[in-house]
């Protein structure tokens, strides 16, 4: 259970509670002692009407419209008794007032009846800012009576002439309770957009307070509609804007909410510590009903989290402020969690108790609808208790309350309104009597205007009839513009479908040309490496090649070089040498020169790495380990190198100590890897 500005909970009657607690005492004296200035005040003036004496009793009337309705229906009284004649513009907002405290009272076709007459007076006069104010609180009494079309009516009507009048500030109220009320159909899209905009007005005008209520209020809708992790994002946006205000109490409620996203994201530890900074600001305020909404929440979300022991101090202290301060759902509700916590912890006969104590709390003041939830509390008590005969009993128990819930609803209904009707036929009747006093009053005030008064009533209803057809004429043009709009909106979500069928088309077309670009290189680099095992393969015939070549070189060399002795004249003998020497001038050169230069042409970093890995390798152990790499015998290594294979197996073995490989490991492998 969550209490909040964010919670749809049906929790603590917090309001009524709040001004019981902890504003009643002082304003009511506060009201009593301005009522008694304001009358002594009156009297003490001519009876002649004063303007500004009646917009101060409209003031403190306003003041005291919460506290002490009764005083400020009779300020607004004498203001309409003293200003019908002269200053409309006082007897416009004392008619607003009164309706007020007819709607507060639940008299509501009084207060429509009131609010009607202000309303043609304020346009009668032409005076815009009149005009906002009464459609402001139309709205809101039909917001009371469940007559949304009502309300958006009078919203949207009002936000047209704001715009109009370019007043910004009833703009942007009107828009955020547009908003709330697209929000509260479940017209979540439409609440987005309309506080969007009330954010970039806000934004526009500079107005920090109105922009911290607009991002709240769109944290709330997309609360609602799933997107919490963007709720949080905004909420957090409000809340550092009232903390810069230092709005101190709208900061605590603002971070009330963020608590409520918190949970349902499921970060009940970002949730606690919002609850305890709400807590601090709150005790503060020395605010205690709020603190105690707060010690309620933090006390469940410490439940939940298995700290028990500082769950259930939370609620017993919640328990002893709710039976002093004679809250009796406050009672209900601690004694249904501390009945949880300990079912929790294995107290069942405890908790049975409790849950007892909630129910007997429950019956005695007809808390009807928590008590299918306490029963079935109980019945899972009794169940695991074992004693399963009780627990069907109370099961059957809760279903007889469920079935009877909705028929003892209707009952209260009915009886509310003939309470509703028996109390607006004596508002009616005594609200007749004073009228026709005031009347007989007025006529004989205004005796020697009654010929004018007759003519303006005349023009007024002319004005009526004039006014009606063009509210037709707007609410037709407001049809066609709604009908208009769905149908773009059906268009648009044709285009939509259409341009995301053409994304996947083209992400497909997109896929297979990298299938088939992926595919090219990979022949691309099968034929590379082909072409370098050709490579190496040619390498390695050439060098067998020229190294067969040198033998046969050195062979002939070594054959004919002692002929040249056999010539007796030293010419022919150097003749027959330098002949010899050119003929066998290939066996002279190093055979590993021409091949270290074409094998960096093959594997251009592969000395540069086996330094790195091991750089005490010498040059010709470098050499012997990329015919290594060309995966050569020791035979076809001594061939081309002219050394024996013994040599080549020693200079192997002191490469694979060199490079620590492990006698397992293949030294051939290694350098191809490399």
């Amino acid at each position: 259970m969550i209490f909040g500005p964010g919670s749809n909970s049906n929790g603590f009657n917090l309001i009524t509670e709040m001004k019981r607690f902890r504003e009643g005492r002082f304003f009511m004296l506060l009201a009593l002692f301005l009522f008694s200035a304001s009358i002594i005040s009156c009297r003490n003036h001519s009876p002649d009407s004063d303007p500004v004496r009646n917009t101060n009793l409209i003031h403190i009337a306003d003041s005291i419209n919460h506290f002490n309705p009764l005083a400020a229906d009779s300020l607004y009284k004498i203001v309409l008794k003293d200003s019908s004649g002269e200053n409309l513009s006082n007897y416009v907002n004392a008619l607003v007032g009164v309706s007020l405290v007819y709607s507060n009272r639940g008299v509501f076709d009084t207060a429509r009846l009131y609010l009607n007459r202000a309303f043609h007076l304020s346009n009668l006069m032409k005076d815009t800012s009149l005009t906002l104010k009464t459609l402001l609180t139309r709205g809101n009494l039909n917001l009371e009576l469940g007559d949304m079309e009502g309300v958006e009516q009078c919203y949207r009507e009002g936000y047209k002439l704001a715009i109009d009048s370019r007043n910004i500030k009833s703009q942007q109220i009107f828009l955020l309770n547009i908003g709330n009320i697209e929000q509260t159909r479940g017209d979540y899209p439409a609440a987005i957009k309309t506080f969007t905009e009330g954010i970039r007005m806000a934004e526009t005008s500079g107005d920090e307070e109105t922009l911290a209520i607009a991002l709240e209020n769109l944290a709330i809708t997309l609360r609602y509609s799933g997107a919490l992790k963007e709720a949080i994002s905004y909420i957090n946006q409000a809340l550092r804007i009232r903390k810069k205000l230092n709005l101190n109490r709208e900061y605590a409620k603002g971070m009330i909410n963020l608590g409520v996203f918190y949970r349902n994201y499921g970060n009940n530890d970002s949730a606690l510590h919002a609850y305890r900074e709400a807590y601090a600001i709150f005790s503060d305020l020395n605010d205690s009903l709020s603190i105690i909404k707060v010690r309620y929440n933090i006390g469940i979300i410490l439940k939940n989290q298995g700290k028990f022991s500082e769950s259930e101090k939370e609620m017993t202290d919640i328990l002893e402020f709710c039976k002093q301060n004679h809250i009796i759902d406050g009672q209900s509700f601690a004694l249904s969690a501390l009945s949880s916590i300990y079912e929790q912890t294995g107290r069942q006969a405890t908790a049975l108790a409790v849950i007892d104590s909630s129910i007997v709390l429950a019956k005695r003041y007809r808390l009807t609808e928590s008590m299918t939830s306490l029963l079935d509390q109980r019945a899972l008590i009794l169940a695991k208790l074992g004693r399963y005969h009780e627990a069907y009993l109370c099961s059957l128990e809760e279903k007889a309350v469920s079935d009877s819930l909705l028929s003892a609803e209707r009952q209260k209904e009915i009886e509310t309104l003939k309470i509703r009707f028996e109390t607006e036929h004596k508002e009616a009747e005594n609200s007749f009597l004073k009228t026709d006093l005031e009347v007989k009053n007025t006529r004989l005030q205004l005796s020697r205007l009654g010929l004018i008064a007759g003519f303006i009533i005349f023009v007024i209803m002319i004005f009526l009839l004039r006014l009606r057809q063009k509210q037709l004429k707007q609410e037709k043009l407001l049809a066609k513009e709604t009908f208009k709009r769905a149908e773009q909106e059906k268009k648009n979500r044709e285009i939509e479908l259409e341009k995301v069928k053409l994304e996947k088309l083209l992400q497909d077309k997109e896929l297979e040309t990298l299938q088939l670009e992926a595919s090219i290189k990979e022949e691309q680099i099968e034929q590379m490496v082909f072409d370098s095992k050709l490579q190496e393969q040619k390498l390695v015939f050439e060098s067998l090649v020229h190294a067969e070549l040198t033998q046969i070189n050195r062979s002939i060399f070594e054959k004919l070089n002692p002929y040249r002795l056999k010539f007796s004249r030293k010419k022919d003998q150097d003749d027959f040498a330098k002949a010899l020497t050119d003929l066998t001038r290939e066996a002279l050169k190093n055979p590993m020169a021409e091949f270290e230069i074409l094998f960096r042409q093959i594997h251009g970093s592969f000395y540069e790495k086996l330094l790195q890995h091991c750089p005490s390798l010498s040059k010709s152990e470098l050499n012997i380990c990329a015919f290594i790499r060309l995966n050569l015998s020791s035979k076809d290594i001594s061939r081309i190198t002219n050394l024996s294979v013994a040599t080549i197996e020693t200079t192997r073995h002191h490469i694979r100590k060199k490079l620590n490989l492990e006698p397992g490991d293949n030294l051939t492998s290694f350098m191809i890897a490399l």
